[in-house]
């Protein structure tokens, strides 16, 4: 991965090249921002820099033995550490070989395929205590090959109360030459003592521009990539999903359909067949499905104010608030983002989902004739 592989990003791509050229790399730096911009390719790219034996204008040569050690993950000084399943006792070196692949393939870094290539199930994976322990031990030993070592952490958001306190003590007395770089989805959730110990980049959205490009550049149509950029939110794993063929949007929003359309109907019995159904996706995507329901609830009421540029929906989206909209009003709007708001911290809580979601569905029921 190269600065120039990227797309967007050009004023921390520039900070981030100044502080190797002028060897003031801080020991520790947060990547921060929204899922889906980018975070660990510009990562990448950086350690690619950082190791490059040849830079050439500004960038990794690509071809020199640390690139090509980095493009094949066999540099032996750079170190991933990811949240997983199974326990202290399982290693992280157990998922290596799905990691590789996994960033292969996915650069913008969906959590559900992450899930999926672990077989996670409905277990939540996380950054255990040992992670923090492993560090510690390789950290105190010199670097194999190169002048630095540096630990590429994703999510650390995901890390155990006692993998953070443990890490904490690495960052404040590091050992020489070692750097970690944070990439991280919400990093408000980190230990505040860790968060003030980090240079930190925050990261922006890509623009629609942006977004066209990168899907233009895979293949994508102009026109389709142009309306798909205008509902991604800068965020380049929704813009995939909403120009794949049988998309994670595409099979909420039949969802999401069926579901109003069910509980205006007042039919009980088969909304609890669909709980049901919701329910087996698993906790993580079905806390997905829930924030889709509530975006769509509010573009269905500011639907209402017959302002196209008020709302950003897919043509299908748009066809369905139609007849639909008027059933989202200011009589319950309020109260059923109340319940889909509820239902989603339930479900993240590890409530019984299936339960959680009738009960939401039924309350939407009973909202939607208001």
């Amino acid at each position: 991965m190269k600065f120039a592989d990227i797309t967007g990003h050009r004023s921390t791509i520039a900070a981030l090249r100044d502080l190797v050229d002028t060897d003031r790399l801080p020991h520790a730096i947060l990547l921060g921002g929204q899922e889906g911009i980018g975070k660990m390719r510009v990562a990448r790219a950086l350690v690619s820099y950082l190791y490059c034996m040849n830079r050439q204008g500004g960038d990794s040569c690509g071809k020199c033995p640390a690139c090509l050690q980095n493009a094949h993950h066999n540099n032996p000084d750079v170190h991933y550490v990811f949240p997983r399943i199974g326990s202290d006792k399982k290693s992280t070196d157990t998922f290596i070989p799905q990691w590789n692949e996994f960033i292969d393939r996915h650069s913008f870094m969906p959590k559900e395929e992450w899930a999926r290539a672990i077989e996670a199930g409905n277990t939540v994976p996380v950054i255990y205590r040992s992670d923090a322990a492993e560090i510690s031990r390789t950290a105190a030993l010199s670097s194999f090959a190169y002048r630095y070592k540096v630990y590429v952490i994703w999510l650390p958001e995901k890390m155990q109360p006692q993998c953070s306190n443990a890490l904490l003590k690495l960052l404040e007395e590091p050992f020489p030459n070692t750097v970690f770089i944070f990439v991280s989805d919400e990093p408000g959730k980190l230990l505040p003592t860790i968060f003030s110990r980090l240079q930190r980049f925050n990261m922006k959205p890509l623009s629609d521009a942006e977004v066209t490009e990168v899907l233009t550049g895979e293949g994508v149509p102009f026109p389709e990539a142009q309306e798909v950029a205008s509902l991604a939110e800068g965020n380049m794993i929704k813009a995939f999903d909403m120009a794949g063929e049988g998309g994670e949007i595409r099979e909420f929003s039949s969802i999401f359909i069926r579901m109003m359309r069910l509980a205006y109907a007042r039919n009980a019995a088969a909304l609890r067949m669909l709980a049901d159904s919701v329910a087996a996706m698993g906790r993580e995507k079905t806390a997905r499905f829930l924030a889709y329901c509530s975006r769509m609830t509010r573009e269905s009421f500011i639907f209402n104010l017959h302002d196209p540029g008020l709302n950003a929906m897919t043509r299908s989206e748009a066809d369905f608030n139609v007849r639909f909209s008027p059933f989202i009003n200011y009589r319950n709007v309020e109260r059923i983002m109340a319940e889909i708001q509820r239902a989603h911290d339930d479900v993240l809580r590890n409530a019984n989902a299936k339960l959680v979601l009738f009960d939401f569905l039924l309350k939407v029921m009973m909202q939607l004739r208001k």
